[in-house]
């Protein structure tokens, strides 16, 4: 057996190994996240949102959408944990603040985190 031909069933064999490795450990739902800020916003998200009044009509007026709020709103904002109230039974109250790269859409919004869902409470500019 020549040189080319070793390397060439090592190839083969190596090719085989991935491909079973990619069907064994293939493409997950995983996330994350180390610090506090992101960890409430996330939690925040991923469940059930629903919203109040005052801030439906707020992201109505301002015509901003559920995909400003998933990549925008709940990704890049920072938790004030000096103002919030983590410790509130049954829902913990988060204030958070969202300031974009051209400073044109400052918010500042209030947040509840339940067992099962999440609300956004209120939602003002800034």
């Amino acid at each position: 057996m020549t040189l080319t031909q070793r390397f060439m069933k090592f190839g083969m064999g190596v090719g085989i190994g991935l491909v079973f490795i990619a069907m064994a450990f293939g493409p997950r739902a995983f996330s994350c996240n180390y610090f506090p800020n992101a960890r409430v916003l996330d939690e925040a998200y991923s469940k059930r949102l629903s919203f109040s009044p005052e801030a439906q009509a707020f992201l109505k007026a301002e015509s901003l959408d559920s995909v400003f709020l998933k990549k925008q709103l709940f990704a890049k904002s920072k938790v004030d944990f000096d103002k919030s109230k983590k410790d509130q039974v049954p829902c913990r109250e988060y204030y958070a603040t969202y300031e974009s790269k051209d400073k044109t859409k400052n918010y500042e919004f209030t947040f509840d985190v339940c067992k099962e869902d999440s609300k956004l409470v209120s939602i003002n500019k800034k």
